[in-house]
């Protein structure tokens, strides 16, 4: 008997290609594991058949938009804020995800805020003076000089109502002709040119992305604890980012934090605890990256 479609008030928007496959599973089992049943419209570039029909055993309803392009950063980067725009309007919020995340709690709450009129998203953990420079560099004049901005974030996640998605296909028509795929900083100079930074609560860079290795410092590192995935000030951690199933990129963690322990004068001390997040984020990895059934 094939799954009932019902669309769902909210959905997630990601995008991927096989080279993400390992994360882009983890992604959809986390999303079963805790009890999320809102839509996933993902924007596939080439990905297996045999991948796309394991979806259907999923108990939320997953829409393929195949993403008919030769260029893959083209197509899954960039493409996605166009099919977030143009398919989100359906549901009363969306989040924009990566195909390298996957959730550790559930978010729920994040969707009702968004669809209230508000933005959530992650800080990118900098303040950064958005000046005359880069005023110019994004043709967004913000009326002064100087623009000292408290509020940087990253582009994924970023939970918004269907009022705000003029954003990304703003975003999206500048990006094309640009031809700059992650430009972060372009995206938080016009979100404040359209004033969405009046209505954004940005949360900190463990909650969401681990961004500048926050997820594996000693002070703000991973870990569990009676049965929740807590940053070091032991506030709730609702998603991981990054390449876990790629041995080089798990392997270069801790050469990059040596760097910084040494700069810090740290101690072995803090490397286990360093160590220990990196074995929390890969052990939570491997419970979802399983083939869907």
């Amino acid at each position: 008997m094939e799954k009932e479609i019902i669309k769902t008030r909210f959905a997630w928007v990601t995008a991927g290609s096989e080279n993400y496959l390992p994360g882009l599973k983890a992604f959809f089992n986390s999303l079963k594991e805790y009890s999320h049943t809102d839509d996933v419209i993902l924007c596939s570039f080439r990905l297996p058949q045999d991948f796309l029909d394991s979806l259907k055993l999923l108990p939320y309803n997953v829409r393929v938009i195949e993403m008919k392009g030769e260029d893959q950063v083209q197509e899954t980067a960039i493409g996605r804020f166009e099919v977030a725009e143009r398919i989100g309007k359906e549901y009363e919020a969306i989040c924009l995800v990566e195909g390298d995340i996957f959730i550790t709690a559930n978010c729920n709450i994040f969707f009702e805020v968004a669809a209230k009129g508000f933005v959530i998203t992650g800080s990118n953990g900098m303040i950064v003076n958005f000046n005359k420079g880069y005023q110019k560099q994004y043709g967004i004049d913000l009326g002064k000089e100087d623009w000292i901005y408290p509020k940087v974030h990253t582009t994924v996640p970023i939970f918004l109502g269907r009022d705000d998605l003029h954003w990304f296909s703003d975003f999206f028509s500048r990006r094309l002709s640009a031809r700059s795929f992650d430009d972060v900083f372009g995206l938080n100079v016009l979100g404040i040119k359209l004033g969405i930074d009046k209505r954004m609560i940005c949360l900190p860079p463990y909650t969401f992305t681990g961004i500048h290795h926050f997820g594996v410092k000693p002070e703000t590192g991973w870990f569990e604890k009676e049965g929740f995935i807590l940053s070091g000030t032991e506030e709730q951690v609702y998603m991981i980012h990054g390449k876990w199933w790629d041995k080089g990129w798990r392997d270069d963690l801790p050469k990059v934090m040596n760097l910084y322990f040494k700069r810090e004068g740290m101690t072995g001390r803090a490397c286990q605890r360093t160590q220990n997040s990196i074995d929390t984020g890969y052990k939570i990895f491997l419970k979802y990256s399983k083939d869907i059934k």
